[in-house]
């Protein structure tokens, strides 16, 4: 695995645990004393942040890695 799999992965799994307790929790506590940030639920904002770093990522990584390309061959038309 090269280095920028190896990065992919990891940034893919922190997404995941950002978004899962107990990480949640700890936000959620935070969203108690301050409900809003710029004027938006900021447990939303949260989740919003790092859905957008997963969607990000997946895509860098299906345009830059290798291995998650796929080439099927053509198909002799008659």
């Amino acid at each position: 695995m090269k280095g920028t799999e190896k990065l992919v992965y990891g940034l893919l799994i922190l997404v995941l645990l950002m978004v899962n307790p107990p990480i949640l929790g700890l936000v959620n506590a935070y969203a108690k004393t301050t409900p809003f940030t710029l004027g938006y639920p900021t447990l939303w904002m949260w989740l919003q942040l790092w859905y957008f770093i997963g969607i990000v990522v997946f895509l860098i990584g299906a345009i830059r890695l290798k291995s998650w390309q796929k080439e099927y061959p053509e198909v002799n038309k008659k």
